[in-house]
C-alpha cells in the first residue's frame, strides 16, 4: 500500500503526466507477467522493486542502487532486467520512460535531474559517468557490425561524402566530416533545416554518399534527404536512435543505432561520435597508404603555421 500511495503521490497531477507514467508502468508488468515463471526468487525480488518504483525515479538509478534498495546482486538486476525480456537495464529505463520523454515538458524533466542528482559535484559526477558508461554498453551492443561494415564500404567508394546533421545533430556531422577527410575522403558537412538545406541538396551528385545524423523524431528535413538521394541514385547511412532504426530500416543502405539515455544526464552524442571514429579508422584501415599520405600532407601544414 505503501509503496502504491508513494508511486501516485509523485505522478504529475495533470492526465498527460499520469498516463505517461502509466504507460512505463503498464509496459512493465506486462513484460512481468509474461515472463514471471522464468524469475528466480531474487530476481523476482527485483521485479517487484522496479513495479513499485515511480518511473521519473527508476531511470536514474543503475543496477547497484536498485541492487541495494531490493537486496539483491548487480548482477541479479542485469539477470532479472534480462529475464523481463529486455537487452538489459538500459534498454529496461529507456523503454519504460519512452512515453514520458515525449509527453512531460522539458523544464520538467530538467526538474527530475535535479532531485535525482542533488548539487554535489560528486554525486553528480558519479551520476554522469554512470550514464556515460550506460551509453558506451548499449551502443556497443546495438551498433550491428555487418551494417558497420557495409557503411565503411559505400563511404570508401563515394565520390563525395556529405556528413549532414538534422537538428542538433550538426556537431555530430561535423566530427564526422573531419575525420574523414584526415583519411583521405572528400567531405562536406552541413547542419542546414528548411530552403538552406534546399540549397545545399541541388549540389547532391549520384556518386555521393551520405551520412546522416538524427536523434529519435522524424523530421521533414529527415524525408526530404531520404527521398531526395532516392531519386539521384546516392546512397545513404544512418546514424540514428532506436526508433528511427526500426523507421529506416528499409529506406536507407545502411543503418547504425546509436543509444542515449532516458535520464538526459550524458548525450547520445556520445555514441554518434564513436561511431564515426569507427568508420574513420575503418576506412583508414582499409587504405593505409592513402591515409598515410593524407597524415603527411595535414603536418605538413600544420607545420607551415606560426
Amino acid at each position: 500500500m505503501a509503496n502504491r500511495d508513494r508511486r501516485s503521490g509523485l505522478l504529475n497531477n495533470d492526465n498527460n503526466g499520469m498516463h505517461t507514467a502509466l504507460d512505463g508502468q503498464n509496459t512493465l508488468q506486462d513484460r512481468f507477467q509474461r515472463h514471471k515463471s522464468k524469475l528466480s526468487r531474487s530476481e523476482l525480488a527485483v521485479a517487484e522493486y522496479l513495479l513499485a518504483t515511480p518511473i521519473d525515479e527508476l531511470v536514474f538509478q543503475n543496477a547497484e542502487d536498485i541492487a541495494a534498495r531490493s537486496g539483491t546482486s548487480d548482477a541479479t538486476v542485469i539477470r532479472a532486467a534480462r529475464r523481463l525480456g529486455f537487452s538489459g537495464l538500459p534498454e529496461l529505463k529507456r523503454l519504460c520512460s519512452r512515453a514520458m520523454a515525449k509527453s512531460v515538458p522539458t523544464t520538467e524533466r530538467l526538474s527530475q535531474r535535479f532531485r535525482a542528482t542533488g548539487d554535489d559535484i560528486v554525486a553528480i559526477k558519479k551520476r554522469v559517468f554512470s550514464t556515460v558508461h550506460e551509453i558506451m554498453d548499449s551502443c556497443e551492443e546495438k551498433l550491428d557490425v555487418a551494417q558497420l561494415s557495409l557503411a565503411t564500404q559505400l563511404l570508401d567508394q563515394a565520390d563525395t561524402v556529405w556528413c549532414m546533421g538534422i537538428g542538433r545533430s550538426e556537431v555530430e556531422a561535423r566530427h564526422c566530416a573531419i575525420a574523414l577527410s584526415r583519411v583521405g575522403l572528400r567531405t562536406r558537412h552541413t547542419g542546414s533545416s528548411g530552403f538552406s538545406l534546399a540549397n545545399e541538396l541541388i549540389d547532391l551528385r549520384a556518386g555521393d554518399v551520405i551520412v546522416l545524423f538524427h536523434t529519435a523524431r522524424e523530421t521533414p528535413e529527415l524525408r526530404l534527404v531520404v527521398d531526395h538521394a532516392e531519386k539521384l541514385g546516392c546512397r545513404v547511412v544512418m546514424v540514428c536512435g532506436v526508433q528511427l532504426t526500426d523507421l529506416y530500416r528499409e529506406k536507407v543502405s545502411a543503418v547504425l543505432t546509436c543509444v542515449g539515455s532516458a535520464t538526459g544526464l550524458a548525450s547520445w552524442t556520445l555514441g554518434a561520435i564513436v561511431v564515426s571514429d569507427m568508420l574513420a579508422y575503418g576506412i583508414a584501415a582499409r587504405n593505409q597508404g592513402r591515409a598515410l599520405e593524407t597524415r603527411e600532407r595535414l603536418a605538413d601544414l600544420r607545420g607551415r603555421l606560426p
